[in-house]
């Protein structure tokens, strides 16, 4: 986790709140990228959080459905809007 956070701008963790794992997994981002956000679902996303940022990643907890990591990742493409962004799932 700790690479994947190193290499994006902005990193957005999706995870449940009340997930042990999610909470210990978004600490180790954190650490090493302060533009790390936890969020549940996309309607947690502020749009100032990506303010100069080049990349951005999407990753989640073990127990994170991929599908949802993969809806907040389609809507920040669609708020950014033809900014020079790029998606990852870890």
């Amino acid at each position: 986790m700790s690479k994947f956070a190193l290499r994006h701008d902005v990193v957005i963790f999706v995870s449940g709140s009340k997930s042990s794992n999610g909470k210990a997994l978004y600490e180790v981002c954190l650490r090493v990228n302060p533009r790390t956000h936890l969020v549940s679902t996309s309607k947690d996303i502020d749009v100032k959080w990506f303010a100069g940022a080049a990349n951005v990643g999407v990753c989640g907890a073990t127990s994170t459905p991929r599908w949802l990591m993969e809806e907040v990742a389609d809507y920040l493409t669609r708020i950014e809007n033809g900014k020079s962004m790029s998606f990852s799932k870890g």
